[in-house]
């Protein structure tokens, strides 16, 4: 068994794409490299599915997460604030765990709820089908 993760994101008119996996490493790693025009200017809904493998086949979901995507005039990701709200994100699940605080700072939490959102049912069945490879979708484009 090995694991994939898998990244997609939905545009304004609802049309689901899929990241290629080394490009959206490199994307949130060096972002002004790479641009995306066709989201200029916006906030997206994004989703990680992590899949598991069988023989190189998708097998399962073993794990999603939905979250929201920045991007600039110029199409260039916000990845200092997609990583901010990643390590908001651990933060209460490493307080959460070993706190015995009386006195809660919740500024970690307004961080990760600004950041995530919730499908509905239909859209994450597609989620889902699109991760498993049951459904085909395109794959974003970079500048």
């Amino acid at each position: 068994m090995t694991l994939s993760t898998r990244t997609f994101v939905f545009d304004r008119e609802g049309r689901l794409y899929r990241f290629p996996a080394a490009r959206y490493v490199e994307m949130l790693s060096s972002p002004q490299a790479l641009r995306i025009p066709a989201f200029a200017s916006q906030r997206v809904r994004a989703a990680e599915a992590t899949v598991e493998l069988v023989d190189r086949l998708p097998s399962q979901i073993m794990r999603l997460v939905f979250y929201m995507l920045e991007f600039d005039a110029a199409g260039v990701a916000q990845a200092d604030q997609l990583m901010q709200q990643t390590a908001a994100a651990i933060d209460i699940g490493l307080g959460e765990r070993g706190a015995k605080d009386v006195v809660v700072d919740a500024a970690s939490r307004f961080i990760v709820r600004g950041g995530r959102w919730k499908p509905t049912p239909a859209l994450e069945k597609t989620l889902i089908a699109a991760a498993l490879g049951e459904l085909k979708c395109e794959l974003v484009h970079f500048a």
